[in-house]
């Protein structure tokens, strides 16, 4: 259930902003809630958290609320003590987000991760580019990732040079201004650079096929400051001035929305794989994708020309 408040988005500016019924997961400011633009299809948070407050969030306390959970199961069923735990567990995905863009890189691509975390992306990806670089807010995460080898600092704008690749793999959901910043980045891409991003689908089959409350109110979190659809994206990157081509995929198996549906509650990742082999979560991934409801969003953007 929706009904029509007063304010205008902060993305587009439109005037036709509506609230969404919803809970907030770790929310640290009463006053806010959930809303929805109407225009341009985002969903956001309001009133958005100042800049300087959202650093040291990211600094000090958002790997500790969310660094060892995902988006789909509750922390106490991956428990990572560590934060080498933590990087090895996370390899496999990082591995096939390689894959999926593995023909498009070159041996001689500098590429930057915004959001490096505790750099596994960086080391499943090194071996395909010349060099490979992250930003990182949260010190201990950066420093794992330096560790590695790889050179990490907070913000694109502190290294010297061009990149011919960027990839925020749900990052720009926790960006106060994403036009903005995706403007900016053209300063530090090559001519013919490209932009990776992955963000949560605001369509996923929970929320818009099976409709469950409960998955609902696990989705909005005090972290992501946007919501985004096909729709919003493509409105965001084309407003930042590049041409794209959005995607959707489905990270989350057959069996966690069985364990939605039938407990309303997450833990369900892989729990039936001794029944539900991989080509029956192959095909029913490919049917959300098919009807734009897979749980993520990928787009391939490079810079428009005029």
């Amino acid at each position: 259930m929706m009904m029509a408040i007063e304010n205008r988005c902060g993305l587009c500016g439109g005037g036709e902003i509506s609230a969404v019924e919803t809970c907030i997961r770790n929310l640290r400011d009463a006053r806010t809630r959930v809303r929805e633009c109407r225009g341009c299809g985002v969903q956001f948070l309001h009133p958005a958290p100042a800049v300087a407050d959202l650093k040291q969030y990211y600094a000090q306390d958002y790997r500790k609320e969310y660094g060892a959970e995902s988006y789909y199961e509750k922390e106490a069923e991956r428990d990572y003590s560590t934060i080498e735990e933590f990087f090895r567990a996370s390899l496999p995905e990082a591995g096939l987000r390689v894959a999926r863009v593995k023909k498009l890189l070159r041996s001689t691509d500098r590429i930057l991760e915004i959001g490096c975390a505790s750099g596994y992306f960086l080391k499943e990806v090194a071996p395909c580019v010349g060099e490979a670089c992250g930003t990182e807010w949260d010190p201990s995460y950066a420093g794992h990732a330096k560790k590695l080898g790889f050179s990490v600092l907070e913000n694109p704008e502190d290294f010297e040079g061009r990149f011919d690749k960027f990839f925020m793999f749900h990052v720009l959901e926790h960006v106060t201004e994403p036009i903005a910043f995706l403007r900016e980045l053209q300063k530090k891409m090559t001519d013919d650079g490209r932009l990776f991003i992955e963000v949560p689908n605001r369509d996923d089959a929970l929320i818009s096929l099976y409709a469950i409350p409960e998955f609902r109110d696990f989705y909005y979190q005090s972290a992501h400051l946007w919501y985004f659809n096909a729709k919003s994206l493509s409105y965001v990157l084309q407003q930042a001035g590049y041409a794209s081509d959005i995607q959707y995929v489905q990270r989350y198996d057959l069996s966690n929305h069985l364990i939605w549906l039938r407990d309303r509650k997450p833990g369900g990742q892989a729990r039936y794989h001794h029944v539900l082999n991989d080509r029956l979560n192959t095909a029913y991934a490919e049917c959300l994708a098919q009807k734009g409801m897979g749980d993520t969003l990928f787009a391939m953007a490079y810079r428009r020309t005029k």
